[in-house]
């Protein structure tokens, strides 16, 4: 039982030290924060997504809107392990219940796409002497730390693409400012940038903050901030999670309360469900989330590379180099004097048979 808890952790160990790369399937679903890690170099994966909402505004005699979206993430990584691009977006069918001029009627549009990128800056978990493993003591392994508060920290950048018909500003109801004096036409392309963070407590819990700045190159910034608590059971299939988003903009801004579990069918394929709350009622919103993520795994481990030795092996393909050259001038000279002492050879015997011939 002994060797078989050593060969674990060390097991454990080593993914830890990979850290981008995982056995199985590392999706960003069902929250809506992003994870500091990439899916891994040479991973396809995509992350597919139904929402069900339901919206009313004060603002508008109670006007609803009950909208149904189709969202994907599709992420690859690619280069290293550190860097994955990605592109994100929705497909939407909003049927809208306008109480101020007493109208019914159905919106079908794409909303915003963004393709990005995404960087993981620094990886704690590279660290050996942080995150070691004690192959004697599984409740050490498991013992809070003060290297978990060191996040992993990455960075994403992305352009984004706001289709004509899509709700500007993220505001659902955006629609009835359209054709009024309060319509802010918003820019079709603009691009973000944010920060992400991850931490990982006592094996179980994984600690998510996402901060982005979106519309940058428009006149109305917005602020995005997601928090995420993420829980593994002792079934490590299933996992649940704990989230809460703040969107702040002078045009438009709410704050959402998503909880939500997901099960992991196999180590490619996982499903998931949440549902979310706003606490305003310009608008208020309701919201239903069922979703699955998928990947086509084509990655290949890649041995660690010892520096010492590669740079053993660097001077010794030097001096070989050095020596092959010193060899090839010695060479050429040789050829040189091989070729004058034929010439003169040569003279003495054309010499010899002149002489012989008298």
């Amino acid at each position: 039982m002994k060797i078989f808890l050593a060969l674990f952790l060390i097991l454990i160990n080593f993914s830890l030290v990979k850290s981008q790369y995982t056995e199985t399937i590392n999706s960003n679903r069902p929250g809506l924060s992003q994870g500091a890690f990439s899916v891994g170099k040479d991973v396809l994966q995509f992350e597919l997504g139904f929402r069900n909402t339901n919206s009313k505004n004060q603002s508008f005699n109670d006007s609803k809107i009950s909208s149904i979206k189709y969202l994907y993430n599709i992420r690859y990584g690619f280069l290293s392990n550190k860097l994955e691009v990605f592109l994100e977006g929705s497909y939407n069918n909003d049927e809208v219940d306008d109480l101020v001029e007493s109208v019914n009627y159905n919106n079908y549009f794409f909303g915003k796409q963004t393709l990005g990128l995404k960087f993981l800056v620094f990886d704690p978990f590279k660290n050996k002497k942080w995150h070691n493993v004690n192959l004697l003591s599984w409740k050490k392994n498991r013992n809070l730390k003060l290297v978990d508060f060191i996040p992993a920290i990455s960075i994403i950048t992305g352009i984004n693409h706001m289709p004509r018909n899509g709700n500007d500003f993220d505001d659902p109801f955006y629609v009835f400012n359209k054709k009024s004096l309060f319509e802010i036409n918003e820019k079709s392309i603009n691009t973000k940038v944010g920060l992400i963070t991850q931490n990982h407590f006592l094996g179980k819990w994984v600690f998510v903050n996402n901060l982005t700045f979106d519309r940058l190159g428009t006149s109305y910034l917005i602020l995005n901030y997601t928090t995420t608590l993420t829980h593994n059971f002792k079934n490590p299939r299933w996992s649940s999670f704990i989230e809460y988003e703040l969107i702040k903009n002078d045009i438009y801004s709410n704050n959402f309360f998503n909880i939500g579990t997901a099960f992991l069918f196999n180590q490619d394929l996982q499903v998931d469900t949440s549902f979310g709350i706003n606490s305003k009622k310009t608008p208020s919103n309701i919201n239903f989330n069922l979703g699955i993520s998928t990947r086509l795994d084509w990655y290949e481990d890649e041995l660690p590379i010892n520096k010492k030795e590669r740079k053993s092996q660097r001077k010794e393909r030097k001096k070989t180099g050095e020596k092959i050259k010193k060899d090839l001038k010695l060479e050429k000279k040789q050829k040189k004097i091989n070729i004058k002492f034929d010439r003169k050879e040569n003279r003495l015997i054309k010499k010899n048979n002149r002489k012989n011939k008298k």
